[in-house]
């Protein structure tokens, strides 16, 4: 099949949206021919994916931002989308990454284009982006907040298929937009699976490295950081060393790191060695949408997850049998300290549970069976 993927975000593996974009970036291309629109992709293995590519990077004039903002437009591509000359009929489907750019489906419609539309909701856009203004109060966020149900329905009302990553997501769509229950199917985060399953051996003699990773700049990331930091950590002092590891925290991080003696990484390149050096990773989410890829980016380290009701969203994740789920402080603290007292045989039993959750459920390849079945319908 003769496929174009359109992304907002280019494909890798720097950050949860990369990812969240990586994971069908692979599952298209696995079975298909696929051309590629979309910024830049760095990662060169990535990028031989694709049979084409087609990349919109570069910077805009005064003029042309100036245009776009009459149109209501912040988004760079808008103009970028109106100079590119394409043939949309050389496609069997498009598909398309995030509910945000409805001006691109208006052109496909306009072009009298025969084949199918797949739209996949990263989140839903009306309610992350009231999040995101919270945290960020700009003009460019009004805008888009302002505009994003409107430009969202269309996007969702033209699409052949809408791929939602939580049940959640699908029931609060319907809710929003009156979509048919049938037009959305379920389709959750998947990330591939690190190359050595790790052995979790800990000594009781030391300390668990427990991780914190994310935007630090974004709303939630910051208040379940800091929430960590203030209300966890002084009751598994004894137990804990604590890496915060994220982009772009703010001044509040950095003074409360120093204070609680946890380690901070600003914006590191790579999260890889990170994950390579934690015995747990903690993800403290009380807001937001979607699914928390970091949690899938633990299990696919086989690391151990403490986590919020919030935070699980999305994940089939047993509590006390696969991972570790709280709301308060002491619930949390305790998660922690549970894995940690636990001996060999118990901690090997329950990462055991908790790869067998990730492999059938939030792996590439399990992904790739979901889209493949959706794209076959």
């Amino acid at each position: 099949m003769n496929i174009l993927q359109i992304s907002i975000q280019a494909p890798g593996y720097n950050s949860g949206g990369t990812l969240g974009i990586l994971q069908f970036s692979y599952a298209l291309t696995r079975k298909n021919s696929v051309t590629y629109i979309g910024p830049k992709i760095e990662n060169t293995d990535v990028e031989s994916w694709f049979k084409d590519t087609i990349y919109m990077s570069r910077k805009l004039t005064f003029i042309e931002k100036v245009k776009s903002l009459m149109h209501l437009q912040v988004d760079k591509y808008y103009i970028l989308w109106n100079k590119l000359d394409i043939d949309f009929n050389e496609y069997d489907l498009i598909y398309i990454d995030f509910t945000r750019w409805d001006f691109v489906v208006k052109r496909i419609r306009k072009s009298g284009y025969k084949g199918k539309i797949i739209v996949r909701a990263h989140n839903v856009e009306k309610d992350y982006l009231q999040v995101e203004y919270k945290s960020e109060k700009t003009l460019p966020s009004f805008i888009r907040l302002a505009l994003a149900a409107s430009r969202e329905k269309y996007m969702i009302d033209e699409a052949d298929i809408v791929l939602a990553i939580t049940p959640e997501d699908k029931k609060r769509l319907i809710e929003l937009y009156g979509t048919s229950e049938g037009k959305i199917y379920v389709c959750p985060v998947g990330v591939n699976s690190a190359k050595n399953r790790r052995e979790n051996i800990i000594n009781r003699e030391t300390k668990l490295n427990c991780l914190i990773t994310g935007s630090l700049w974004f709303g939630p990331n910051a208040e379940g950081t800091l929430w960590i930091l203030n209300e966890v950590l002084p009751k598994v002092t004894d137990i804990c060393r604590l890496t915060i590891a994220g982009a772009n925290p703010n001044d509040e991080i950095r003074d409360v790191c120093k204070k609680k003696n946890a380690v901070l990484v600003e914006s590191p390149e790579s999260m890889k060695p990170y994950f390579e050096t934690a015995d747990m990773v903690l993800v403290p989410i009380f807001e937001g949408g979607g699914m928390k890829v970091k949690i899938a980016e633990a299990m696919s380290y086989n690391l151990p997850v403490v986590t919020t009701s919030h935070g699980k969203i999305g994940y089939k994740i047993v509590n006390h049998k696969n991972g570790f789920i709280s709301d308060t402080p002491d619930g949390f603290a305790s998660g922690i300290r549970e894995f940690y007292l636990m001996n060999q045989e118990e901690r090997k039993q329950f990462l055991d549970e908790e790869w067998k959750l990730y492999e059938q459920n939030y792996s590439l390849e399990a992904i790739c069976e979901v889209l493949q079945k959706v794209i076959e319908r």
